[in-house]
Order: C-alpha cells, then structure tokens, then sequence
C-alpha cells in the first residue's frame, strides 16, 4: 500500500483523483494548490505525487522544481496532469515526471495510467510482505517512527481501537489527539511518551497509560517501546507496543465500585444519608459525574427522589418534582423493569427528558442509563446515571449495576421491614384497645339494659319495658354488624375470601351508588356533583367494587356539612382508572390520617361529635383495592375537607 499526494486546485477533479487511487489500494492526502502541494510533500513524504500543471500560488512546474532542489524529497516519484500544456512539451519532461495524463481523461484511462506507476513503484518485497502479515496477525497494537519523530506504520489492531493517523503525523499530534495520560490519569510530557523515550535509545518497558478513542471513550495500555538502530549503533527508528488492558482495568474498577457501596451498607446503613453515600460510592468509582435514585410512590404513581449524587464543581442537572411511568430514562426503566442503555445522548428520539437533552447537546453528558430497583419481581423505582464520555453497552457493567441495585431493593425493603415491624406492634395494641372498645360499648348497653328488665316487677306492662327492648335490639343488631364486618375484612385480608373476577365497567358501579345514596344525600340537603364519569372497563369483582364506591360516597355524605356538595370524578388514564371522591367536610387532623385504613380506627373528631359509623368502612375499601392490585389514598385539611383517590390498573 502506498501514499499519495494529489494536488489539484479543481475540486471535481481532486475527488476524481483521489477515488481512483483508493480504489486501487492506496491511501491518499490531497491539496487544493502548489504550495500546499509542498507542505504536504514535506510532511508526508509519499510515495507517489500526483500534480495538475496549472494551478493558483505555484504552478505544477514550479512545484517539481522546489521538490527537486530540496535534497530531502528530491527522489520523491512525480505524475503530472495537464490541460494546460501538451503532454509532449519539453517543459514538461524536464520536471523529470514519471509521466504525464493530459486532459480530458477518462476513469479508466486514469485508473490504468495510476496503476501502472504505483505497480512500478510497489513492487512486492517478500521482507515487506512478511512485515505486514505479521502487523495483521498479531492482537497486540504496533506502531513505529522515524528517526524524526513522524509516524511510519501502525497495525490494524491499534487502529480498530483509537482510530487511524495519517502517515508522517508527527509524534507529539498523535499524543494529542488520543489525550495520552498515565494510567492514573495525569498527563504525560511530549518528550516521556514511550516512543520518544525510545527514540532517544532508550528501552521501555510496562508504562501503564491511557488514551481516547474517537468516540471519546478512555483505553488503557501497557506498553514496551524499543529503539531501532542502523548498522553504525545511530537510532534510525523506534517500534512500540501497546497491549489493550481496558478489560483488566473495568474489572478493577467494578470490584472497586462494588467493595465501595457495600462498606457504606455495612457502616451505617440506617444513615439518614446512606443512599447518598451509595450513589456517590458508584460515582466516585466509574467516574460518573451525576447519579438519582428513584423511588416509586405508589400511591400517586410517580417516582420521588430518594437520593442523589453531583460531583463536585458539576453543573446540577433540573430536578423535577416526580418521574411518570415512561418518562426520561428512570421513568421508562421503571415501566418495563429492564435496563436501559443510551450510548449518545445525542441521537434522535433518545430517551431523555428535554431538560437533559439540552445539557447533553450543550456537551455536559454524552451517554447514560437507568437500572431497576427491584423488590422480587416488582420495579419499586430505578437508579439513572450519565457519564461525560461515550460508553457503550457493557455486559459486565450491565450485570454488577443490576446486583447493586437488588442490593439496594433488599436494603430498602429490609429497611421497610423493621419499620413494620415496629409499628405493627404498636398497631395490635391500638387494634386490641380499638376492638375492645368497640364491642363493650353495644355489650355494655345491651347488659345494662337486660340487667334493667330483669329488676323490673313481674307484673310490669310490656310497652313500659318497649324502650328498654329496642335499646337491647339496636345494640344487638350493631355488634352482629360489627362482626360481620370483622370477618369481612379478615377474610379478605387473608385471602379466604375469594373475588370473583369478570370485566367490570366501573361507571356503571359508581353510577349505581350514586343512585342508591342520593336519598340519603338529598335529606342531608346535600349535592352529588359528578365532575366527570369516563367509561372505564377493569378486571374486577363487581359487588366488591360497588362496596368501595358506596362507602367513599356514602363517607363524603356523612362527614359533609348540610348545603354542600360532594364532588366525583372517574378519569380514564390509559393505564390505569382514576376514582376521585372529594368532600368539604370537617377534615382529618394530620396526625390521624395515616391511620384511617386500619380496621375499627375513627377519627377524634367523629367520634366526638356523634357522627355514627364502625371504623370499619375505609379498611374494608383499602383490601378491596389492594386485591385489585390498586392503591387507594387521602389528602385532608381540616379547613377544607377531605378527597379520597382510587387508582385501578387497567
């Protein structure tokens, strides 16, 4: 394979030129001009100079006799190609061209005139050719200089890795141009690379460095380098030799990365910053310079933050105040529980949001990605992370951040565990003092009143004792109510209760408890304001549902002062169906709200206030929902009353 040089002012026939030359094997630099022409000659010392005669600033003629008087490219082959003279003219010939390609010329009149000198000059060497087949064979990268520093020859192994340079590239541009550090990333003087070194006759052996590919991505090499001397002892030449130990290094840096966050885990990790401390033991390994990690709040169907990691001195990317299902990296990685890789952030339709995508084509972030966090087979938020310089698809990579973030699901749900646990304990307490209540107070009318009945005379009236009987009945029928409703939810909860599973259209459930309580909420003075009813179909038990539907309603009547309204929605959000159902009543005081979906638990200010009711009516809604793979939820103010949201997957 040769070099060579085409100088051609006409820019149509310069890529005509070069064309022809590649496609006979060969590689090519071109210049637009004579002076250019020489410069590169100069540089490059091809083996070949393809020259048109007329050309701006210095002619062809002028051109070979610069090269001629300059003892150093004075040998350097010549064509010629002209429109201008006639190929015979005697100036011509005394440039001492090879040749002359008159104008107009064909492709193959071109091609044929080409090879014809480039088979002269390339006559096939054996020595050559075993050179290069050994340069092909070996996996280890090779490249060599002259004595003055301008590279001779690199093999296709360094090449696949950090790209090609032009031949004659002088040593200090190809140090640029890859950003050559030491393996510990600091820079290394033009004249210590290895092959300088080697050019002043010394031998190197296993310098650990780093360089950056096209893409931008960091390799690491150790590398030999070795003097070649002539056969007076002078340095005429040196080789090196970089084998590619980037593997070596990530697998280093993923145990690192994974020795990191399990120290954080196994100091502190009920820290209220621990998750922090995790990101930033990720960040500060792989040299990511930002990282989040999400959580789901299911009940809103939203991920929150949950922790965050910026390198120091790194431009905070927006923080939203939640990530939808299918949003930017983290909200599709939480959609389809898989993790999701982008190389180039850069490239259409890539996965981020608008806010990070402008960063990125602002050059801030080239690649990132998101992983899930799991609880067994549950997606319960995900980890997004984004690196400075292109990173493809790593499968080691891929499987050490998946076991990092199931870590970090077992952490947060043994977390979620002792915390439970703790108010478990509390709650049977409160659930024993709640029951008991609950049942001696109908026990305690009913034996009171019997106690009444058995002291009166035997010769008392009936309709005098008629009170004292409906007392003993109410009482009676309330704890047979209660008890029902007990087992109800216990049933449910434990799951002896079966559902009974057939597509259900929740419109018509909603419309149907509306109907059953406007009577109700009419002779309260009260208005049922169905705000929106979209006709929504999910799988589900329809007498169940009804039951949710009539006890949310028939709540918002109850606890709603006389004159108001109640207001219902039923939203149909593609994925999921939204039941809303807001009142203005009194309100539930903040410190009681998390307890209104344990069974029998009533609020102070209804029991306070005589508002009848078992403590049993939210409890029951929340199994129903929970069965139904659904979440249901409570926003109250005292001041403005309280709204109650059920969301169904669809």
């Amino acid at each position: 394979m040769a070099l060579v040089v085409v100088v051609e002012d006409n820019l149509d026939h310069q890529r005509v030129i070069a064309e022809v030359v590649r496609r006979l094997g060969h590689d090519v630099v071109v210049a637009d001009d004579g002076v250019a022409g020489l410069e590169a000659v100069g540089k490059y010392r091809p083996d070949l100079l393809v020259a048109d005669v007329d050309m701006p600033r210095m002619n062809g003629i002028e051109l070979c006799a610069a090269i001629r008087e300059n003892p150093e490219l004075a040998a350097t082959p010549i064509v010629l190609i002209t429109a201008y003279l006639h190929p015979g003219d005697p100036r011509l010939s005394e440039t001492g061209a090879l040749g002359v390609i008159g104008k107009p010329f064909g492709v193959p009149e071109l091609s044929a005139a080409l090879r014809e000198h480039l088979n002269r000059l390339t006559t096939p060497n054996p020595d050559r050719a075993m050179l290069d087949a050994v340069l092909e064979c070996v996996d280890t990268g090779l490249i060599a200089f002259d004595a003055d520093g301008r590279q001779l020859l690199v093999n296709r192994a360094l090449t696949d890795v950090l790209g090609s340079d032009d031949p004659g590239v002088p040593i200090e541009d190809v140090a640029r141009r890859h950003r050559t550090r030491y393996g510990d990333g600091t820079e290394v003087p033009d004249d210590q690379t290895p092959i300088a070194r080697a050019l002043r006759g010394e031998d190197v052996n296993h310098v650990e460095l780093m360089a950056y590919d096209p893409y931008d991505r960091p390799h690491w090499f150790l590398v030999n380098a070795r003097p070649v001397r002539g056969a007076d002892g002078t340095v005429v030449a040196a080789v090196s030799a970089a084998h590619d130990t980037t593997a070596r290094h990530r697998t280093r840096q993923y145990e690192e990365c994974k020795n990191r966050v399990l120290k954080v885990l196994t100091s502190d990790p009920d820290a209220p910053d621990a998750g922090d401390r995790i990101l930033a033991a990720i960040g500060g390994s792989l040299g990511w310079p930002y990282l989040r990690l999400w959580l789901a709040d299911e009940g809103a169907d939203v991920m929150r933050l949950a922790a965050m990691y910026n390198e120091p001195g790194e431009p905070a990317l927006p923080m939203p105040g939640g990530i939808n299902r299918g949003q930017g990296l983290a909200g599709r990685c939480w959609q389809t529980g898989e993790l999701i890789w982008v190389p180039d952030l850069n490239v259409p339709g890539a996965p981020v949001l608008p806010e990070v995508a402008q960063m990125a084509a602002g050059g801030a972030y080239r690649s990132g990605g998101a992983v899930p966090v799991r609880s067994g087979d549950r997606a319960i938020g995900a980890m997004s992370f984004f690196s400075r310089t292109r990173q493809e698809a790593d499968p080691s990579l891929g499987m050490m951040l998946t076991g990092i973030a199931a870590v970090i699901g077992a952490f947060l749900e043994h977390r979620r565990a002792e915390v439970l646990a703790l108010h478990l304990a509390a709650a049977t307490d409160e659930y024993m003092a709640l029951a008991g209540h609950e049942l001696r107070t109908p026990l305690t009318s009913i034996g009171s009143y019997i106690d009444l009945i058995a002291e009166s005379a035997d010769d008392t009236p009936f309709g005098e004792l008629r009170d004292l009987f409906e007392v003993v009945h109410r009482n009676n029928t309330r704890l047979r109510e209660l008890v029902d409703r007990l087992l109800d939810v216990a049933g449910l909860e434990s799951g002896h209760l079966q559902l009974t599973i057939e597509p259900v259209n929740l419109a018509e459930v909603v419309t149907d408890a509306t109907v059953a309580l406007a009577e109700a909420a009419a002779g309260r003075g009260i208005a049922i304001a169905v705000e929106r009813l979209d006709e929504v179909t999910v799988p589900g038990d329809r007498n169940r549902l009804r039951q949710v539907a009539a006890a949310l309603l028939g709540n918002a009547i109850k606890f709603s002062p006389p004159g108001s309204a109640v207001g219902l929605t039923l939203i149909d959000q593609g994925h999921q169906a939204v039941l809303t159902v807001r009142d203005t009543g009194v309100g539930i005081p903040p410190n009681e709200q998390a307890r209104l979906f344990r069974r029998l638990y009533r609020g102070g200010n209804a029991r306070h206030t005589g508002i009848p009711g078992s403590g049993l009516g939210l409890a029951l809604c929340r199994v129903v929902v929970e069965r139904h793979h659904g979440t249901i939820s409570l926003a109250s103010h005292e001041s403005s009353g309280t709204t109650v949201t059920v969301r169904l997957p669809m």
